[in-house]
């Protein structure tokens, strides 16, 4: 009997890195749609969060040790041949040197080497599950850490291409992957679980469609950045590989016909996520699909020039026309209809002058005063001047009246959305603003509600969005533009207001003594780079600045490293041994360091025995 399992890995409260708000989210909504809906075996699904309970007695909590340790026991002791796997990871990616590392909830970012997960570690481990099929899915998170232009990806796509292994990564190398407090989950896993519940994604090729089409969608209809997916199948064949259990959570309706088509009763009753294609297609390798209905010793029919019947007609063959009709009575036809017509003709050009001159016909002049009985008869056709007015002619504004006519809620609908094209947080407060004035009795009203809650959970994610990169100043500025809409939701971004407060002041601090570290380095003398990593220090994880200060601690050690390497190749034995201790412990270059010192040191000894 096959067994299917999954690795769900989702970080939010990060230990050294600044924390995520829905990647924990992303992980617990896959998982309980595999095990609860896809009909996965609980006892091999893993789930890895901040909060996950305990399975097979083993901690989950996701630090890279357990990461490590899980990962390899699952594919190792609860899989066998012909089982299926998928492998989720939401939460920070980095590229170090050319490689991609997932960072565990105890990843430090100076040194991502020590403490990161290489992807190419994990796909190897993957690549030895004694499974037929492995489905892998990258949700990776920019930090602060990567520099501009840096992408994060483009080896994680190499590594699975060479390794065979289908790769679904959450944005292109050269994109960002977001989430947002409207979702209250990444966008990437968003249209993810609403492909897999619209019964679109059993294979590959269905799933690589749907999310290509789907999560660009999201992105603009959140209005964010464009966020598109790459998936990368080795062999192409590998498309049509199926990654769901053939009939598990998968909507009537998908089941309906093996050549993918489903009826119009089919589809009643399914529950189907707004803006997703009505209609469910299964996904069948291309040979199957074209040999469903056709017989197989006649060729498809070309219906390219097929002739539509009209509505509620009998669908008739297309008739040759006759050739068997009289040309002398065709001619006489002709003849009689062309004198008919042109009887007809001048019957509605002598009515046309008639109506037209009417009052000369009448005996009256223009201008003439009208008798009471006709303007009795014909009030659209009296002035003040008396000069006859046709019904049909507009009537002149009358001069200083001073009324302006309302815009239509419509028309304030239209002007609020204008407001939207540059993203600013304050542009999406003055269509709020504007929103606002559509009245509860006005049709639009349920509508512009809708539109004004989405437009205020966006200021909140650019507030979250400027908060996360520093800047605090900016997502409380972000903030103070909150409507009042919702009051959960608005209370949420006054708290934040008041924490980014103390982080903004907490922020001036610590670049002050980052500022006052850098200043004290000196090239070539181990002792100021020392100076300038105490200063360092004094930045405690979780304050701002944290990130930054244990990059260049670990860019000091590694210079400290370098000089009393260099000190060591001049035979400056002891100057070598003083240099090298003064790196620091939990940095990359400590045990390099110390090994030296060893060397060094027994190098020195040699001589006094001699």
């Amino acid at each position: 009997m096959k067994h299917h399992a999954c690795i769900a890995i989702g970080i939010n409260q990060y230990q050294l890195l600044q924390p995520l708000s829905y990647a924990q989210e992303d992980a617990e909504a896959l998982h309980t749609f595999l095990v609860e809906e896809a009909g996965f075996a609980p006892d091999g699904c893993l789930l890895m969060t901040d909060s996950s309970p305990s399975l097979w007695g083993q901690s989950t909590y996701p630090n890279r040790e357990n990461i490590l340790r899980l990962t390899q026991s699952l594919c190792r002791d609860h899989l066998q041949q012909g089982d299926l796997l998928w492998c989720f990871f939401s939460g920070y990616g980095v590229s170090y040197e050319g490689k991609d590392y997932l960072m565990p909830v105890d990843g430090n970012p100076a040194d991502i080497q020590g403490t990161g997960i290489p992807v190419e570690l994990l796909l190897n481990t993957l690549k030895n599950a004694p499974t037929e099929t492995v489905l892998v899915l990258v949700d990776m998170n920019r930090s602060q850490i990567v520099k501009a232009g840096e992408t994060i990806g483009t080896q994680t796509a190499e590594l699975a291409r060479e390794l065979e292994i289908p790769t679904v990564l959450s944005c292109r190398p050269n994109q960002v992957s977001r989430e947002t407090s409207a979702l209250r989950q990444g966008f990437f896993t968003t249209a993810l679980l609403e492909g897999l519940r619209s019964g679109q994604c059993l294979t590959l090729k269905g799933l690589d469609r749907f999310l290509s089409d789907r999560l660009p969608e999201l992105c603009d209809h959140h209005l964010r950045p464009k966020q598109q997916p790459l998936m990368v199948v080795n062999p192409p064949g590998k498309t049509h590989l199926v990654i769901l259990p053939d009939a598990a959570g998968v909507p009537a309706a998908a089941l309906a016909g093996r050549n993918g088509n489903m009826t119009a009763g089919a589809t009643q009753g399914l529950e189907r996520p707004p803006m997703v294609a009505a209609a469910a297609r299964m996904e069948l390798p291309e040979a199957a699909d074209n040999a469903v209905n056709a017989p197989p010793s006649k060729p498809p029919l070309d219906r390219s020039n097929a002739v539509v019947p009209a509505a509620g007609g009998d669908d008739l063959p297309n008739l040759p026309p006759r050739q068997d009709v009289d040309n002398a009575g065709s001619d006489k036809s002709f003849v009689q209809q062309l004198i008919l017509w042109s009887g007809a003709t001048a019957l509605v050009l002598l009515l046309g002058v008639f109506v037209t001159n009417r009052s000369i016909f009448l005996g009256q002049q223009e201008g003439d005063p009208r008798s009471p009985a006709q303007n009795a008869q014909n009030p659209g056709m009296q002035n003040s001047g008396g000069v006859g007015v046709s019904p049909n002619q507009p009537r002149a504004v009358q001069a200083g009246s001073g009324t302006k006519q309302a815009p239509s809620s419509q028309q304030v609908w239209a002007e609020a959305k204008t407001f939207l094209k540059d993203g600013s947080a304050s542009s999406f407060n003055r269509a709020v603003v504007k929103a606002r004035t559509i009245p509860p009795s006005d049709p639009l009203y349920p509508q512009s509600q809708q539109d004004i809650e989405r437009w205020s959970l966006t200021i909140l994610d650019i507030a979250n969005g400027r908060a996360a990169r520093g800047d605090y100043q900016g997502a409380i500025g972000a903030a103070k533009l909150m409507p009042d809409v919702n009051k959960a939701v608005y209370n949420q971004s006054q708290e934040a207001i008041a924490q980014w407060d103390n982080l903004a002041k907490q922020q001036q601090v610590n670049a002050t003594l980052l500022s006052t570290a850098k200043s004290q380095i000196k090239r070539g003398a181990a002792s100021s780079y020392s100076k300038g990593i105490q200063q360092a220090n004094k930045i405690q994880a979780g304050q701002p600045k944290y990130e930054e200060a244990q990059q260049l601690i670990g860019e000091w050690s590694d210079t400290i490293l370098k000089i009393a390497q260099l000190r060591g190749s001049q035979g400056r034995l002891k100057e070598a041994v003083e240099a090298a201790s003064l790196v620091p412990s939990g940095t990359k270059s400590y045990q390099p360091a110390q090994a030296a010192i060893a060397t060094w040191k027994t190098k020195l000894q040699r001589p006094k025995k001699g």
